[in-house]
């Protein structure tokens, strides 16, 4: 059989500090990183394949960096995908609970419209009554809540009304039940996080800080115009230094919003965090801004930054012993809660909906975004938006970009919402793979 260079492989030789050259072959067919030898590399760059060694050539096989001339490798991809994708968990119920619309902070690239509106006992029993119903409909051996806002931690006194209600079922059925927040971070005191992590069983808190304190404080304000960088930090610290803390069982992810504007921030925040002992405490993770709610937020320019970037923040991370994702990994199309069959959002007005960048947003309620309201008392069985589709168009070669793209072995297309809008939301390792693939190297060596 004849085989050719896979076009979802990268070639990378790059030359280290003490002159050695290093060649290595990164599979985005199986997300291995290979290291080879000159020669080997040389016989593959130049298409030679026939004069590797057997069990050279017999790997390089096995990974597809080498593939049958005949194959469509795209077709082969989606048959995978599709494997994968019939293989994914149908006995867990995961709802997602808005418990206000509220916030303290009025972040300028932020896509919802705030209010103070919080959960009423009467949406809160109805809420209640809605999972107890979807957890009947399927042999559901798993809960899992996420809680979104607003500012979730606003309305915590509404979040611990429900989170007694939904364990108390979750012990009542035998299901296993867990939880997340998404939170700004402002009012995360040591007690609170507690009780997340005891009362909630949280197992996962996301912040986010946009960098050090003169980025952060630029665009990440109260509703008053104060710089909320400092009572974050605090918390940040406080929690990670108490006795409690414990980020096997609920560690504190801290994710960083970029673009243009604040990206020279990024490296500062990374050495605050090593200063104060949290490189093994927490999980640190960039992301690009985005339009949201077609806002406009984002740019082309920023996310190209990130990506260039980002390499400098990878190299301090793995330097100074922060968990970090490296290189990416072979993925089906992205999961989320819009392409779920099961998975809701509830916010404080007692909207259903699939996905977490459409609530409290006129201009996604005009799309069809809003799928119910709780206080219908009907569950129309596998009722989605357009969202749910976007996987199975994925696996029909009908979405653009990503048919065309070396990437999308690696990437899956990402977020449904943002490839539906024509605005793809392309991971940032595709302005800096080379570099990565280098990396993670680097850290393999140094362990």
């Amino acid at each position: 059989m004849n085989y050719i260079l896979s076009k979802y492989t990268f070639a990378v030789s790059k030359r280290t500090s003490s002159g050695q050259e290093i060649c290595l072959l990164f599979s985005g067919r199986t997300g291995k990183n290979i290291l080879v030898s000159k020669k080997v590399f040389s016989i593959v760059e130049n298409g030679k394949f026939t004069t590797l060694q057997p069990k050279v050539l017999e790997i390089l096989i096995s990974e597809k960096v080498l593939v049958p001339s005949t194959e469509d490798e795209l077709d082969e991809i989606n048959k995978e995908n599709k494997v994968q994708l019939s293989k994914k968990s149908t006995d867990r119920l995961y709802v997602s609970i808005q418990p206000t619309a509220a916030c303290q902070l009025a972040c300028d690239y932020c896509g919802q419209a705030h209010s103070r509106k919080f959960l009423t006992d009467s949406l809160i029993e109805q809420i209640v009554c809605r999972i107890k119903q979807k957890i009947s409909l399927k042999d559901t051996k798993s809960l899992e809540i996420g809680w979104f806002g607003g500012e979730p931690l606003m309305a915590f006194s509404k979040m611990k009304k429900l989170n007694e209600q939904l364990k108390d079922i979750a012990i009542s059925r035998n299901l296993k039940y867990t939880g997340h927040i998404t939170t700004n971070g402002y009012a995360l005191s040591p007690s609170i996080y507690k009780m997340l992590k005891e009362d909630f069983n949280v197992y996962r808190i996301e912040i986010t800080l946009d960098g050090s304190k003169e980025f952060h404080d630029k665009r990440r304000v109260t509703t008053s115009g104060i710089g909320s960088f400092d009572i974050i930090f605090n918390n940040l610290k406080a929690i990670t230094q108490s006795p409690f803390y414990d980020k096997n069982t609920c560690v504190i992810s801290i994710r960083c919003n970029v673009d243009e504007r604040n990206i020279e921030g990024v490296m500062p925040l990374l050495e605050m965090l090593y200063k104060h002992n949290m490189q093994d405490k927490i999980i640190f993770y960039t992301t690009p801004v985005v339009s949201w709610s077609n806002n406009g937020a984002g740019s082309m320019l920023g996310h190209k930054l990130l990506g260039k970037l980002s390499s400098k923040h990878i190299e301090y991370m793995i330097n100074h012993n922060f968990k970090v994702t490296i290189l990416p990994k072979r993925v089906a199309p992205y999961q989320c809660i819009g392409t779920d069959n099961d998975a809701e959002m509830y916010d404080a007005d007692g909207n259903i909906l699939d996905c977490s960048e459409t609530s409290y947003s006129e201009y996604y309620k005009s799309k069809g975004f809003v799928l119910g309201n709780v206080e219908q008392k009907i569950i129309v069985p596998n009722k989605r938006s357009c969202l749910h589709d976007v996987p199975q168009m994925l696996l029909e070669k009908r979405v653009y970009p990503c048919n065309n793209c070396k990437f999308y072995p690696l990437c899956g297309g990402l977020c449904p919402l943002g490839l539906l809008e024509k605005e793809p939301r392309c991971p940032s390792f595709i302005y800096n793979i080379e570099d990565r693939i280098y990396l993670d190297y680097l850290a393999k060596i140094k362990k």
